[in-house]
């Protein structure tokens, strides 16, 4: 079959990728965005003339001990390709097959075959369905040199699925994470892992739903930026439950951060990261929450491999540069990001202005670039006025900072991050653009700008780690 495949299709095994000394420990998860997804249930259950399937190709990441395989494209299997047959089930053609791997092999894309099963809640691979896969995908993933190949069937709320890698058995399907708003999470069996009752948050339970506590347990949110507004983030996701937390900031406390850092001391000043004082800080909250403490600059690659586990990021930085990447890693592993930041301008001791944003971005949405917060003049700006090593000159001016205004756009990014975890707004937050103005106080949601073809962010979506 794989000669065939290759005479077929007149390709050579993908260069570039290899594949990892050992299968992950923490199997695979597939990422979907959420608008990419609401297709393919209404083609793969619908049965009328017979079952029915189709191709995702997706990017591929390696979050620590998972495997992680992103949505980028969808090709339900069309009619022309099919091979009647008697009985239930599905075949279609080598033809269709080679177009598959072709268009895989164009895009460096993972093949994951997505079928149905009705609503079941514990979805399972059939005996033919296993026989057929192991039969296709260990040729797939031959030529498809370094990239899973598998099939998933999905069911009600719940998705099970195998893989192979280079012809030989990879793992299971873990997890099926629908990003969007909320994230919804389908495991192979539709029901959440137990958790113990958590006493402190009965009266947040009582607001948002019985089920929101073991939902924000399972979840991890990571915090770019701590001094400011990451503090706050910081010690709120704590008391909202989230259940690992990681800070990333590469700096030590300074005494002119204790105006403004929430959990800062004066004993910290010169000697304490700032990780380590929102490691304290969010412990003394809850001590079962995981902190993962990153005193790294983002994109240092420490960073990089701690945040492409989270269900979330929250960016409070002060570099439009910094946005930027941050912007792109998200687009590029289906991860939501919350974008909180705040511009205060003096007038010789007066305060002239003070305006913030807190920006939404799911993988479907308007991202930072789309929505013209950043831009190539806005880049070349900064490198103009900030050039590398700027932060690092102890003479160098700081921005106006107030740590209450910091606290509003904060709460209102925590508030975000608990809507899109437990979809407690019912759909009336979700993705979306916030303006701050700390004289007046108000706090408006904005129209959310069109999406912009070209964006050089969105043309990432799905990439996964780089070839």
């Amino acid at each position: 079959m794989i000669t065939r495949l290759r005479k077929l299709l007149r390709i050579s095994p993908s260069p570039g990728r290899q594949p990892p000394s050992s299968a992950p420990l923490g199997g695979i998860e597939l990422r979907v965005e959420a608008s990419r997804f609401d297709s393919v249930p209404s083609h793969v259950e619908d049965v009328r003339d017979g079952e029915e399937a189709g191709f995702l190709l997706c990017g591929v990441a390696n979050a620590g001990n998972r495997t992680v395989l992103l949505a980028r494209e969808w090709l339900p299997i069309p009619a022309r390709a099919k091979v009647r047959r008697s009985g239930f089930g599905l075949a279609w053609t080598s033809a269709f097959s080679a177009e598959v791997l072709a268009r895989a092999q164009h895009l460096q894309a993972a093949v994951v075959l997505i079928h149905s099963h009705g609503r079941s809640p514990m979805p399972e691979l059939s005996g033919p369905d296993r026989a057929s896969a192991a039969k296709l995908f260990p040729a797939f993933s031959r030529i498809l040199t370094g990239l899973p190949s598998g099939s998933v069937v999905v069911g009600a709320d719940a998705a099970s699925g195998v893989f192979w890698r280079d012809g030989s058995p990879l793992g299971t399907l873990t997890l099926l994470r629908l990003v969007g708003s909320p994230i919804r999470l389908w495991p192979p069996r539709a029901e959440l892992t137990a958790t113990r009752p958590r006493r402190r948050l009965d009266r947040q339970t009582l607001a948002i739903g019985p089920r929101s506590s073991a939902r924000l347990a399972e979840c991890s949110v990571a915090v770019i930026g701590v001094c400011g507004g990451g503090s706050h983030v910081c010690q709120q996701l704590a008391r909202q439950g989230f259940g690992r937390i990681v800070p990333v900031d590469d700096d030590v406390v300074e005494e002119v951060n204790l105006g403004r850092m929430v959990g800062s001391t004066p004993d910290d000043v010169d000697r304490t990261l700032k990780t380590t004082v929102m490691r304290r800080m969010i412990n003394s909250i809850d001590p079962d929450i995981v902190v993962e403490e990153v005193p790294s600059r983002f994109p240092n690659q420490a960073t990089l491999e701690a945040i492409k586990s989270v269900d979330l990021v929250v960016s409070c930085v002060d570099s439009f540069i910094v946005r930027d990447q941050i912007n792109t890693f998200c687009r590029r592993h289906h991860i939501p990001l919350s974008d909180v930041g705040m511009n205060i301008e003096t007038e010789g001791k007066q305060l002239e202005s003070a305006y913030g944003q807190l920006i939404v971005v799911t993988p479907d949405s308007v991202c930072l670039r789309c929505g013209g917060l950043i831009n190539e003049a806005v880049l070349e700006r900064e490198k103009r006025q900030r050039p590398p090593g700027y932060d690092r000159n102890p003479n160098a001016p700081g921005d106006p900072q107030v740590v209450s205004m910091n606290g509003v756009l904060a709460s209102e990014a925590c508030n975000a991050a608990l809507d899109l975890i437990t979809g407690y707004a019912a759909g009336s937050r979700g993705a979306g653009w916030w303006n701050y103005n700390g004289r007046s106080g108000e706090l408006v949601r904005c129209e959310t700008p069109p999406r912009r073809s070209g964006c050089a962010a969105c043309a990432e979506a799905g990439l996964g780690d780089p070839m």
